[in-house]
């Protein structure tokens, strides 16, 4: 009862996670969060029966809205790539 959620790891391991120095993108600061939350902060989404608690749904709808924004800036919409040759 008194357990960490995130005990230490075993001699000659580092810490998984990352440093508070480190900048992530939006679409991994996205993820991180959702994967935080159903692997390490809630008890009913680490449940092996059960099925995703709403916050956990939002936020992933919320990583995938911002990998889709992230994707359209790198590559644009179909119509700024309709000069392109095949498959660029």
């Amino acid at each position: 009862m008194d357990e960490p959620k995130r005990p230490k790891p075993p001699a000659g391991r580092r810490q998984t996670g990352v440093p508070p120095s480190v900048r992530l993108s939006p679409m991994q600061e996205a993820w991180r969060a959702y994967v935080e939350h159903t692997l390490y902060l809630c008890d009913t989404c680490r449940c092996a029966d059960g099925s995703p608690c709403p916050p956990a749904e939002e936020l992933y709808r919320t990583w995938r809205r911002v990998a889709e924004e992230s994707i359209r800036k790198v590559w644009g919409t179909p119509e700024s790539r309709a000069g392109l040759p095949p498959g660029q």
